[in-house]
């Protein structure tokens, strides 16, 4: 299967969780559920090659999913990973998340925004940004960090195609603009 042709199969589950989700007034819920997936994803080598490997058994990939999900997951989230599974889609997994809030951000249910910092922010600095943008948007934000250590200081701030730059790098950027004339 092409990338492409992976993205737009991607593209339609995340639309249909997202549908069932809103639905049910779940988002949030399945939002953390495939947020969890893909920070598993990241943290956990085997799980990728033990659900994307063409010569696991299906029925033992949807196995490791149970063992390592437990049942925390939400019903409708447990679904999207069984049929894509069975579908022979699990390398696109890790993508479900990103087009799910995709979905959320295309219906005005949320905004997305990320946040790149030259060091790690408290969770009370994290609460505050998320607080701000939620009241200047009016819609709930999904903030996704990235530990940006080229910035030197100070954050990149990307919401809806937007950049706020008050990162040092940026500063000093500007500085050798100005000085070169």
């Amino acid at each position: 299967m092409s990338a492409a042709t992976g993205h737009r199969a991607v593209h339609r589950y995340a639309e249909a969780l997202y549908e069932a989700a809103a639905a049910t007034g779940e988002e949030e819920r399945i939002g953390g559920d495939l947020a969890r997936l893909a920070q598993l994803w990241k943290d956990i080598p085997q799980l990728p090659l033990l659900l994307t490997h063409p010569l696991t058994p299906t029925k033992e990939k949807e196995s490791v999913l149970e063992q390592t999900f437990g049942g925390d997951l939400h019903p409708y989230t447990v679904n999207a990973l069984r049929l894509m599974i069975r579908r022979g889609r699990g390398a696109f997994l890790p993508q479900l998340r990103s087009a799910f809030l995709r979905a959320a951000e295309e219906n005005g249910r949320l905004v997305r925004a990320i946040l790149r910092s030259a060091r790690p922010l408290s969770p009370e600095d994290l609460n505050k940004v998320k607080s701000q943008l939620r009241g200047a948007t009016g819609r709930a934000v999904v903030l996704e960090v990235e530990p940006t250590p080229a910035l030197l200081a100070g954050a990149e701030l990307e919401v809806a195609g937007r950049r706020l730059d008050v990162s040092l790098r940026r500063r000093l950027e500007r500085l050798a603009e100005e000085l070169k004339g």
